[in-house]
């Protein structure tokens, strides 16, 4: 806080992977306007200055000494203080960094810098790791994910999927808790278009020549001993749920609607592209409405099956209206690129936007009852079965900085018969904004039957309050 500071950046290694060259000057340019002299000081002392008071808040959280309890009790006074009149500058100081990337770069580069960014960083999460983890099945021993990445990551990412994950990063509203505005505020200060990019064929990583295989070896060996308790973890799980799966697959002529949709969604988890369709379809012969057959159908019929998969989903919204967001989510993201092709589908686009909108209105008010009701008011323990809860726990144990969880269904009042759940972690040595960002990647992509509010265990709610009031703890990392 006082004299000179040395400053490090550091450069996380799918960040090079994901952007070209021209992409990736533009993010350390940015990163550059927040150390800029002459022109800005003021707001690069105080970008500097919030850092360091936040380290120092950080350091001294868990140390119990009597001269620890004197800087704590001043700190708890100082700090939220310090942080709520400088956040105004510290959110001016982003755009002036923007404006800085964009200066060098062009607008052009620095914007479609950030959709990529936005994009791959959701595939990273919900279709890349969750890949790679899968392979725990087949193999003990953690395999490096780095190498893949590389490759992955310079193909176009699937256009459906592109455009959902860019679609719900611009409806991301601005708040108090992290100083970057959102993605629509930065394109249109920026005054770049709204608009998916065209991908980056060549990685910045080749900027190290030769040496980029050797780097990638070396993290993929790094990423395997770092994993390598949580892989084993992983892979236990994934043998009971091979047992399951035959356990099921012995009884199936005796298996009611639950079991046999259970049974197609256990096989798809362990095989994506495994053809559970019979299993489905047994099931809505037994029960002709249930909801997760009904998904599970939907799924697995070909995409040239628009007739079908939209009377799938036209049955889902009528008897199940909790996956109305779902079903028309489903829709819009298939008949999007066949209206774009040309193809006569704009009148059932149209209305399954109207639905997609409603039930956007619909999620939207249900959260903010989440986010803005007393976290422990309307709380009961979890309903997760023994394999959701598996899975549950197999996600967490892959978040490293977790020690402990804690997951509570939260009921509503916009939605009675909704499975709502708010998931209270431990995150002991981390700064908060790390804690922030990594609470909202668990909220994206965590595998359960309904929305999830993740808060860490901090001043509010603390940690003596988690464990007063939430019940069973439902992961608890061992320690060796």
């Amino acid at each position: 806080m006082l004299g000179g500071a040395t400053n490090y950046l550091t450069i996380g290694l799918p960040l090079l992977l994901a952007l070209d060259r021209p992409r990736f000057l533009a993010v350390m340019a940015h990163e550059y306007g927040h150390l800029r002299g002459g022109h800005g000081q003021f707001a690069a002392w105080i970008y500097r200055t919030r850092m360091s008071w936040t380290k120092l808040y950080e350091s001294m959280e868990e140390d119990a000494s009597l001269m620890a309890h004197a800087t704590q009790t001043f700190l708890r006074w100082y700090f939220p203080r310090f942080m709520a009149k400088t956040f105004a500058l510290a959110r001016q100081d982003e755009y002036e960094a923007d404006r800085i990337a964009c200066k060098l770069l062009g607008r052009d580069v620095a914007g479609a810098a950030l959709a990529e960014i936005a994009v791959k960083g959701a595939w990273l999460g919900r279709e890349f790791w969750p890949l790679h983890w899968a392979s725990a099945g087949r193999s003990l021993q953690p395999m490096g994910p780095f190498s893949a990445m590389r490759v992955l990551l310079t193909q176009p990412v699937r256009d459906d999927f592109a455009r959902d994950a860019l679609r719900q990063s611009l409806k991301e509203m601005s708040n108090l808790d992290d100083t970057h505005p959102v993605l629509r505020d930065r394109l249109e200060a920026m005054g770049a278009r709204k608009e998916l990019p065209q991908w980056s064929a060549k990685p910045a990583i080749d900027l190290l020549g030769a040496s980029a295989n050797t780097w990638l070896q070396r993290m993929d060996q790094q990423w395997c001993r770092d994993n390598a308790s949580d892989w084993k973890l992983h892979h236990a799980y994934l043998r009971r749920v091979e047992e399951r799966v035959q356990t099921l697959q012995a009884s199936l002529l005796r298996n009611n609607a639950d079991e046999l949709t259970q049974l197609g969604d256990l096989k798809r988890r362990l095989d994506a592209t495994a053809d559970v369709r019979d299993c489905y379809a047994r099931a809505l012969q037994l029960a002709p409405n249930h909801p997760g057959a009904l998904r599970g159908m939907v799924r697995t019929l070909p995409d040239t099956d628009v007739a079908g998969r939209l009377d799938g989903l036209n049955r889902l919204v009528e008897v199940h209206a909790a996956s109305t967001w779902w079903a028309a989510s489903t829709a819009v993201q298939m008949l999007e690129p066949l209206v774009a092709a040309g193809q006569p589908y704009d009148p059932l686009l149209k209305q399954w936007r109207a639905r997609l909108k409603q039930a956007d209105e619909a999620e939207q008010r249900a959260w903010n009852e989440m986010v803005d009701t007393p976290y422990f008011q309307s709380i009961t323990r979890h309903d997760l079965n023994e394999f959701e809860t598996g899975e549950l726990q197999a996600d967490l144990a892959r978040c490293k900085p977790l020690r402990r969880a804690w997951l509570v269904r939260k009921n509503l009042q916009e939605f009675a018969y909704r499975r709502c759940y708010i998931l209270f972690v431990e995150l002991p040595g981390m700064p908060d904004g790390e804690r922030y960002a990594l609470c909202r990647s668990l909220e994206r992509s965590l595998d359960l039957p309904g929305p999830v509010l993740v808060l860490w265990a901090g001043t509010d709610p603390t940690l003596h309050d988690i464990e007063k009031n939430t019940f069973d703890v439902t992961f608890a990392r061992s320690v060796a």
